[in-house]
Parts: C-alpha cells; structure tokens; sequence
C-alpha cells in the first residue's frame, strides 16, 4: 500500500508539471533543468512607477551604424514632405525627426481583441547623434498599470508615429489597454506612418510576401542571426514563460522586436529614397509605381518597366494599361502600336484585338481591317473553354462582324429600275 501511494504521488507530480505547476521545482529530479530567471538572461532595469515595476531595456547605436545596406542615419535624407503624404496628411507639415517614434509591440495572441495584451512594446528615435532603442517588457500580465505608466510618461514627446502593420495592429491593441487603464492614448493626435501598405504597393508584384522578414532579405539586406526566433511562436514562448518561470528564450524575443524597430528606420529611408529617385527599382516596381499613380509621370514608367523587364502575365498588364493611357489622352494612333503589340503576345486575349477593330471602324474608317480584328477575335475565343463566359463573347463578336460585313457590302444599283422597285427590293 505505501508504494501504491508513491506511486499515485509521483503521477500527480508528472500531471501538474505538463500543467505548468512549479511550486515544486525544487523536487523534480535533479536531471530536470531548473528554470532561469529573467535578471540572469537580460540586461535591463526595474523601472518604478506609483503602480508597480516593469523592466526596461535600453540600447543607444550611432547615427552610422550600419542596418543591413543602409546607415540608421539615411533616415534624415527621407523628404518630409512624402512623410506627410505617407501619413495620410495632404499638406506638408514640419516633421522634427528627434519627434518621431518607431514602435513595434509583440503581444500575447496576433489576432487582437480586446482580450490581447501587450507583454513587450518596443521602441525607437533619435537622440542627437545617436538612435536609442527602449524596450518595456512584462513579467508578469500584473505588471501592465506599471508599463502603461511609463508610456503615458515617454510617449507625449512625439507627434510622428511610425508603425509596420501598426494601423491595423500594434496601435489598436494599445489603445484598448490605455482605455482599459481610463488613460488617454497619448499618440492619438500623432501623424501616423504606417509602412506596411506603401511597401505592398511598391514591392508587390516583384516580392512572393511583403512581410518585413521577406523586405528585410530582399530590400533591405538585413540578415537575422540565430538568436531571432519567428514571429509566429511568440505568443506560446511568453506564455511557457508565465507557466514556467524559465525565461532562458525571453531574450530572442527581445532580440526579434529591436531588429523589427531597426528595419522600420531602414524601410522608411529606402521607401523615400525609392519614391523620390526612382533609383534601384526594377521593372516590377516601376510598373508598381505606374499603377499606384504616384506623380504624373505614368506613362513614363510603364515604359521603363516595359524596356527594363517584366515576367510575362505583368508584361501583358503594362501593354494593356500603356495602350488604355494612350487612348484616354486621344493618341489613338500611338494606342495601335501597343495594342498590336498586345495582341502578339497574349494569343487567346481578345481586349487588343477587340480594341483594334473598334479603332479601324469608328476613327480610321477601314472596316475591312476592322473585320479582319474582328475575325481573329472570334477565332481566339473558339479556343476558350466552353461557359457563359465564352458564349456571351461570341454573340458580341458575331453581331459586330455582321454590322461590318453590311459596311463593305456594295451599294445596290442606283439605275435602271423607277424608285419604287427599288425600294420594295
């Protein structure tokens, strides 16, 4: 009996140890490996506040430390003006760069709601020659009164709010945690750059992601070293913490929200440099930038992208959207060249084709070539898959053939029958 209850002793032990239970640590087996406290893992300070503490970690780099291809400092050389614009704000507003903050938050669930707290709010700016990283981190859910009074402090002293994602994210997370606390948010006012929908504008049809791991690699030349861990485990590894006490994993976590601030200082400098310079991008970002409409210059781009290179499906985007441009602006005759071109290259499409006879009809006047588009028309669709789809572009194509076959039809004889045998037949 009294090894039955040892052993019922011992499997309790085991079932509260994978519920996380280690208020008895100390009697696990010694092979077990004992958890590591936070003080001895990271390089912090306790920060005291009228509601408690949380633990701050601070990092000062030089304005020329380089962040993968370019220095922290090119952030200066960004014009203020496409701020602004980035931000929303149609008029140029001044901008103080030692007044603009870079914040990243990692968070106990990345679906938001209200539910969602912020256990790490990282954040970044510019301290005369030197770009200070301040990281507040929770060990423990009960230290957040602590944490939002530290913000509450820090946060009033800067009116340009720049975010990856943070608009839809990082921003409304701590908003809900101020409301929660009966604070006012103190960036509510702040011009706010949200980084992340410029990046998809300009990179998306060049890029498989726009995440800014993938910008990082391919845009920035940011490479993460093997202290970083991957976004999507967060969330479990600070919860493990919370169950364990083991904060041995708590400093990549660290490591993954500071390199997150430094790539949003980079990000922003090569998209203002990208935008106004058009310097560095190739033929999708330029057929990118066409369509996003930035300036007046589109039909300038579509031809660089379109000389630069571009893969095949985007190449017959920019001929498409090159040869539209042309018609809007009353350059038909310029238009055909494109839509020629367009129609070589895009053997089922029927929009050149179709766009070609309605040129030849109605503003060259040559409804024989008209007819002739027309027919090669009908020919591509007779390849199209059977459905609604290719039978309503048939019934359209026969009934514009039709109408120009009556058009090259001859005249009927105008002698040698009195007018009323001429108009019965």
């Amino acid at each position: 009996m009294r090894r039955r209850g040892a052993d019922q002793r011992e499997d309790l032990r085991e079932r509260l140890r994978r519920l996380g239970m280690v208020r008895g640590v100390r009697s696990l087996p010694p092979s077990r490996k004992r958890p590591v406290s936070l003080e001895r893992v990271v390089q912090g300070r306790f920060h005291e506040t009228p509601h408690g503490r949380c633990l701050v970690v601070e990092e000062t780099l030089p304005l020329h430390h380089r962040h993968g291809d370019l220095p922290l400092g090119a952030f200066f050389d960004l014009d203020p003006d496409l701020l602004s614009r980035l931000g929303g704000e149609p008029r140029p507003i001044d901008i103080d760069p030692g007044r603009v903050l870079f914040l990243d938050t990692e968070t106990t669930s990345l679906s938001g709601g209200t539910g969602t707290m912020a256990f790490l709010v990282g954040l970044g700016f510019f301290e005369e020659d030197r770009f200070r990283t301040v990281q507040v981190f929770l060990r423990d859910p009960g230290d957040e009164p602590a944490m939002i009074a530290f913000l509450a402090d820090l946060l009033p002293r800067f009116n340009v709010l720049i975010t990856f994602n943070g608009r839809g994210f990082d921003v409304p997370i701590l908003e809900t945690r101020f409301i929660l606390a009966r604070r006012p948010f103190p960036l509510a006012a702040a011009l706010h750059v949200d980084l992340l929908p410029p990046s998809r504008r300009l990179w998306r049809f060049r890029l498989p992601s726009c995440s800014l791991g993938v910008l990082e690699r391919e845009v920035l030349g940011v490479e993460r070293d093997q202290a970083d861990v991957p976004s999507g485990v967060i969330p479990q590894i600070y919860v493990d913490y919370l169950r364990t006490g083991d904060a041995r994993e708590i400093p990549r976590i660290l490591y993954h929200n500071r390199i997150d601030v430094l790539s949003m200082v980079t990000l922003a400098a090569r998209l203002g440099h990208s935008l106004t310079t058009r310097e560095g991008l190739e033929g999708p970002d330029l057929y990118a930038l066409a369509r996003w409409g930035q300036g007046t210059e589109t039909e300038s781009l579509l031809r660089r992208a379109l000389a630069q290179g571009l893969p095949l499906p985007l190449r017959l985007r920019a001929l498409r959207d090159l040869a539209l441009l042309l018609k809007r602006a009353g350059r038909r005759g310029e238009a055909i060249e494109w839509w020629q071109q367009l129609a070589l290259e895009d053997p089922l499409g029927i929009l050149a084709p179709v766009e070609l006879a309605k040129t030849f009809e109605w503003h060259i006047h040559r409804p024989d070539l008209a007819l002739r588009w027309t027919e090669e028309a009908l020919s591509r669709v007779g390849r199209w898959p059977a459905g609604p789809r290719r039978d309503r572009a048939v019934e359209a194509l026969q009934r514009r053939r039709a109408r120009l076959q009556r058009k090259r039809a001859p005249a009927p004889p105008t002698t040698g029958a009195p007018p009323e045998e001429r108009f019965d037949a």
